[in-house]
Parts: structure tokens; C-alpha cells; sequence
């Protein structure tokens, strides 16, 4: 990575200000970090640096959960109601293993976060994942480590990731990346029409299973090669009644049993059937 990442540190505890500074200096990342030491202060920080014309916003903000005045959540509030501040990805620092709290950041719109205490590997790896994302042109040729991969894995599926970073993480070579990126509820419909053609049938029938699939992408998926994906639309009532019909009169009498099963279940108004579909490739 040429370019400088500028980071801002969001942490009222010395000592963990010292070891997320000596994790970033092991990192290899070229950076340069501000540390302001509570959740007032960053506010204070980041609206003077809207106002300021010679200093940039930061690339990304290390916020500390638990801090007197003002703690991580009302700060990620603020930061992601705000127009100007909101496309800043926040990773949010905690030592808290109460998932209330990581789901509480998650509906405030946080990116990741870390669990302290922090490590070179762990900062590195989400630091270079996140920046890459937002700022570096998509190379399918990456090599990522294991660490890099899970992170581009949970990214693809919180429904906070920026569009952005989203179309980068639909040419990700790995299936499982690009399969949570269908499945997605806020991938743009652009993105999902591009993954109902993709090579793997795993990511198709990721697309099939998003809430938010256009009309559109459910025509192109219910001529699908693959007898799964054809399977899954057939159960799903939320498949618009004229495909479930075009389903009914599937070649494969798997597909079109199912298809008439739910139509007649949204005809009577009751939930479609739980069909357990065969495995992936499964012959007829």
C-alpha cells in the first residue's frame, strides 16, 4: 500500500492507547494516527476538521466502547448521522462480550470490530482489508490471509458496508465472499443482476435467497442451470406467482411439485412449505 492511512485512535485508557500505537508501528501499514481520549473530544476533533481547509478527514476511526462523557455508541450515532462524516468506516474497539453490545454498534452502522487486547495481525489485517476496500482498485489476483479473508467474509454481509466496498467484494475470488454479498439485503440491484450470472451456483442461489431481489433478477434465476437454485425460488413465496407457474411446469418434477405446492399455498393463504432441497448437483 503506497498511500498514507490516516487513522483516528477514539481511546480513554493509556495503556491501550500504547498498545494499539506499538500494534500499528508492527503492522507494516504506512499511517499517521491522532489519538483523542474520549468520545467529547473526537466530536470536537471531527467537526473542526470539517470546517478546516488544509486538513482531511480520516481514513478510518478506532473507537473505543466503554468511555466516560460520551461512550462508542452515541459517538458512531453521531458520526453516521452526520452526511459529511458518515462514509468514514469505524471499527469499533471493545473488550465487552455481550452481544447486545456488538449488535446495539451494528444497528448504529459500525464496519468491524476488534476485541481487545489488540494485535499487530488483528489491526493489520482489518486496517489493509477496510482501506483497500474503500480506496484501492479490485484485483482478483489478491492474495489475502486467513485473517483478511474473514474479515472480507463478515463485510460482505453487514448491511453497513458501503456500495464501494461491496462491488469490490463481488469479484472476490473466494464463493463464500461473493455468496454473502448476494445475499446481502442492501447490495445494490445492479450488483445482484451482475451475481445471477456468476459461475458458481452457491452465489446464485445466495441471490435467490435475498430478500430485496428484483423481479428482474428472479426471471434471469428461474431458467437457472442449476436445479437448487430453481428449487429455492420455487419455495420461496415472495417469487412473483407468474415465475412460481413458469416453476410448475419445470422439466425436472422436482422443481415443478414444489412450485405448485407453494402456489397453492399463497392461494389459500397460508406460508409456503420448508423444503429440504437436495445437495448441490444432485441428479433428478
Amino acid at each position: 500500500m503506497n498511500d498514507c492511512i490516516n487513522i483516528l485512535l477514539v481511546e480513554d485508557t493509556p495503556s491501550d492507547v500504547r498498545l494499539t500505537q506499538e500494534a500499528l508501528k508492527r503492522s507494516g501499514l504506512i499511517y499517521e494516527m491522532e489519538v483523542v481520549n474520549d468520545g467529547v473530544e473526537a466530536m470536537d476533533y471531527l467537526l473542526q476538521l470539517k470546517t478546516s481547509s488544509d486538513k482531511q478527514l480520516p481514513d478510518i476511526i478506532l473507537l473505543d466502547l466503554n468511555m466516560p462523557r460520551k461512550n462508542g455508541h452515541e459517538v458512531l450515532d453521531e458520526i453516521k448521522n452526520d452526511p459529511e462524516l458518515k462514509p468514514i468506516p469505524v471499527v469499533l474497539l471493545t473488550v465487552s462480550e455481550r452481544d447486545d453490545d456488538v449488535m446495539e454498534a451494528l444497528r448504529l452502522k459500525m464496519n468491524y470490530y476488534i476485541a481487545k487486547p489488540v494485535t499487530s495481525q488483528k489491526l493489520s489485517a482489518i486496517i489493509k482489508s477496510i482501506h483497500e476496500l474503500h480506496t484501492q482498485p479490485s484485483n482478483e489476483s489478491d492474495v489475502h490471509t486467513d485473517e483478511e479473508s474473514h474479515i472480507r467474509l463478515v463485510l460482505a454481509g453487514n448491511p453497513h458496508t458501503s456500495a464501494v466496498a461491496l462491488t469490490k467484494l463481488s469479484d472476490d475470488p473466494d464463493d463464500k465472499v461473493r455468496s454473502r454479498v448476494a445475499e446481502n439485503a442492501h447490495t445494490p440491484t445492479a450488483l445482484l443482476i451482475k451475481l445471477a450470472n456468476d459461475s458458481s451456483a452457491e452465489v446464485r442461489l445466495s441471490v435467490s435467497e435475498n430478500v430485496n431481489a428484483p423481479a428482474s433478477v428472479l426471471q434471469t434465476l428461474s431458467s437457472d442451470q442449476s436445479e437448487d437454485v430453481r428449487v429455492e425460488l420455487s419455495a420461496n413465496p415472495r417469487t412473483p406467482r407468474h415465475l412460481l407457474k413458469t416453476l410448475a411446469d419445470d422439466v425436472n418434477i422436482y422443481v415443478s411439485s414444489i412450485a405448485y405446492k407453494t402456489l397453492e399455498a399463497l392461494r389459500k393463504g397460508k406460508h409456503a412449505p420448508v423444503v429440504d432441497a437436495p445437495p448441490l448437483g444432485a441428479k433428478s
